[in-house]
């Protein structure tokens, strides 16, 4: 798989939705390619000049590398934009992209077991033929029910591990330590002897 050839089965997706839908997507590197290549760390003068000039955006050829990244940076868009999400947005849809190392959240990744395992059971001359026929036989067979029971269950676990990150902060706040601005062993000393004065000590 490769960013291409996903980009096409992605348009060829969306051309069958129906209706406006929500696409839950995870972090793969060829479902993330940025809707502006923007010039890299690693670059060289000549590239960076040339990205601004096909972009109209005035510069000097006296100006350093670092001076003409400085120029790149500040039309940088905070948040990075992806291809496929703006496709989508496009024509009515929206991408959620999945937290980092969180696939349990995507209800495919149990649909995709459920089929592994029907190949599986069902797979006994293991010839790529048969893998292949086995495989389209258990994509058909998934039924709008399994969907519906996978999507509960990674509702659920979404659900229980915020409910553990609230709980988490909530231990976790009382212990954190500030430390401000002009705090001190010194501060402390001084505290302690005021604390003695004030109580007569």
């Amino acid at each position: 798989m490769n960013a291409d050839v996903y980009k096409e089965w992605f348009l060829e997706l969306l051309n069958h939705l129906e209706e406006p839908s929500i696409i839950v997507m995870d972090n793969a590197s060829y479902h993330s390619t940025l809707a502006e290549n923007y010039p890299k760390s690693s670059s060289r003068k000549s590239d960076v000049q040339k990205w601004l000039k096909d972009k109209n955006i005035p510069y000097s050829n006296l100006e350093t590398l670092a001076e003409l990244k400085m120029k790149v940076k500040n039309i940088m868009p905070r948040e990075k934009l992806y291809l496929l999400d703006q496709l989508s947005l496009e024509r009515g849809h929206e991408v959620i992209r999945l937290p980092p190392y969180h696939c349990q959240y995507n209800a495919i990744e149990l649909i995709w077991a459920q089929v592994k395992n029907e190949v599986t059971k069902k797979n006994n001359t293991f010839k790529m033929v048969d893998v292949e026929r086995l495989t389209h036989e258990a994509l058909d067979s998934v039924t709008v029910q399994d969907w519906e029971k996978c999507v509960r269950h990674a509702e659920t676990i979404q659900s229980q591990d915020y409910e553990k990150e609230v709980h988490r902060d909530a231990i976790l706040e009382p212990i954190i330590l500030t430390i401000l601005p002009g705090d001190s062993d010194s501060n402390d000393d001084e505290d302690t002897d005021n604390d003695e004065d004030i109580f007569g000590n």
